[in-house]
């Protein structure tokens, strides 16, 4: 195999590191997944404030195998959308590495090799007693992590912003096997701070009790962790309640002709006015985190509520947002089915437009007009093509056999799935802060390449629709997407240690041209991808 990119020499030199495997001598998949845990585990826990943790580290310099306390800038401001706090220097975030742990307990089972759960275990067990905001949440998310080098709360407002839990499906089940009375307390805290409308199901992506931005990717968070309470409680009906009360605030907020639902149902800055432009329109947030969320919902609980809700908004988003003619996505919808344009947008957004002379600030959104951004640059983007197409085979997957139409239908949108990432192959810097980004990074011009849960995403679709479709040119996409992410994050680091004993570390960086591996650039999700590519005729859960 070989890739579309390889790692220029002088970077080679930079990183001082070697590639670990060649292209004439493949090896399993799952040996490049062992290597990175086992440096995680030896090299990236917390050995760096006053108290030693079994936390692992959010961002390791791969020329060192340390986590430096002011890493370099590089992409940050755009990458984490001028939020310095979603990178979690200095700490550990149990959010971002929910993938991670999950391949962890993978790889365990697979090598029948306890080390690598025993280290997620004394991880969550540590985060679940230890790490809390003072309203007893867990400092894990997108605003706040634990700062290591001060064994406290850290990030925004220095460690006292927002609890704000987006997009993963978390490991409740193995968070609860470790501590019960914590997890349940957790989705307590979720229904009081964010879930602020018990009658309705309004929530908010905050946990302030109040009003705010009912974002679909921070619904379905709640929406599974009451669905999961719900699946060790069966005899109690609350909270399935209250999964279902969340579901129903975004499945009332649907257009019925065209079951197309708003990306943002509430107006988050005034409710006299309650038309707004992310109350009017569909954005594949809402087919990619949440409809993967209500799929896992559905497994926990049984319910079939949250399945037809997932498959409503798939088809529907399939049925008018396919372009035959670009062979592609489009990334905006109105609720109409009509596609979204750029006159429609409000004025005092239009600067947030791509495409123009001058790029959008990635500080704010950026309404997705027009072709879906393949490979996103910033983390929190309004849609998650990859996410969607991940999706729409978990769930071709959870539909039975019986239900051939639904079935048939969902596979030809995963082909259109396949038939857009296939346009947009080689993975690449997406168009959307490209000339900021490239500014920033300005190594990206010469390795091309893209993020890490980008690369994952990829790889694990094309797995799964090779089971569905039962074609092997897709799974050779994920063996030649697979040795690409290896030949451009994947790094080998001879470190010299005490007596002089010199040891080879290999770890995967969280982009082609930087030098730190990043959990917030999803090194986790590629993890899970190589662990299902590395037996792909296996059923698996997905890179989530």
């Amino acid at each position: 195999m070989s890739s579309n990119h390889r790692v220029p020499a002088a970077l080679l030199i930079l990183f001082q590191s070697t590639a670990l495997l060649h292209a004439d001598e493949p090896a399993p998949w799952r040996d490049y997944v062992i290597a990175c845990l086992d440096t995680l585990i030896e090299r990236g826990t917390d050995v760096y404030g006053p108290k030693k943790t079994p936390l692992m580290m959010s961002v390791i310099d791969v020329r060192t195998m340390d986590s430096p306390e002011k890493p370099d800038l590089v992409d940050s401001m755009i990458r984490f959308e001028g939020r310095l706090h979603r990178r979690g220097e200095r700490g550990s975030n149990l959010w971002n590495d929910q993938p991670t742990l999950r391949a962890m307990y993978q790889v365990s089972r697979a090598t029948g090799k306890g080390k690598y759960s025993k280290a997620a275990d004394d991880y969550i067990r540590f985060a679940l007693k230890t790490c809390r905001k003072e309203n007893g949440l867990l400092a894990w998310g997108s605003h706040i992590h634990w700062d290591c080098y001060r064994d406290r709360a850290g990030g925004d407002r220095d460690g006292r912003g927002p609890h704000e839990i987006l997009i993963h499906q978390a490991a409740w089940p193995e968070m609860y096997r470790l501590d019960p009375k914590a997890v349940k307390e957790q989705a307590d805290l979720i229904w009081k701070w964010h879930v602020h409308d018990h009658e309705r199901g309004r929530h908010n992506r905050h946990d302030d009790g109040a009003p705010g931005a009912d974002f679909p990717f921070s619904g379905g968070s709640y929406i599974q962790a009451f669905a999961f309470m719900h699946s060790v409680t069966p005899g109690d009906t609350e909270y399935l309640h209250r999964a279902k009360l969340v579901a129903d605030w975004h499945w009332r907020h649907r257009n019925k002709k065209t079951n197309l639902v708003a990306f943002v149902p509430a107006n988050m800055y005034s409710d006299s006015k309650p038309s707004h432009f992310y109350g009017s329109t569909f954005a594949s947030a809402i087919t990619g985190p949440l409809a993967s969320q209500l799929l896992r919902s559905y497994q926990l609980t049984g319910d079939k509520h949250f399945r037809e809700m997932a498959l409503s908004y798939l088809l529907a988003y399939d049925k008018y947002g396919w372009d035959e003619k670009a062979r592609t996505f489009v990334g905006m919808l109105n609720l109409d089915g009509s596609v979204t344009t750029r006159d429609q947008v409000p004025d005092e957004m239009k600067s947030q437009l791509a495409g123009q002379a001058k790029e959008p600030d990635p500080g704010y959104s950026v309404p997705p007009i027009g072709p879906v951004d393949i490979w996103p640059t910033t983390i929190y983007p309004l849609d998650f093509p990859l996410t969607t197409a991940q999706t729409v085979l978990y769930a071709w997957e959870e539909t039975p056999a019986s239900e051939f139409k639904t079935r048939t239908a969902l596979l030809r949108m995963a082909q259109h799935w396949a038939i857009a990432i296939e346009g947009a192959l080689p993975p690449a810097t997406g168009p959307t802060f490209r000339k900021t980004f490239t500014a920033a990074l300005p190594e990206s011009r010469e390795t091309g390449g893209t993020y890490a849960n980008n690369y994952g995403r990829a790889i694990s679709f094309f797995v799964h629709l090779y089971r569905a479709a039962g074609e092997k040119r897709y799974l050779k996409l994920a063996e030649n997407l697979a040795q690409e992410a290896i030949d451009q994050l994947f790094v080998e680091t001879e470190i010299v240690l005490a007596q002089g004993k010199v040891k080879k570390y290999g770890l995967f960086r969280g982009h082609p041209a930087k030098p730190y591996y990043e959990a917030g650039n999803g090194v986790g999700f590629l993890l899970l991808a190589l662990l299902e590519l590395d037996q792909p005729d296996k059923k698996s859960p997905g890179a989530f």
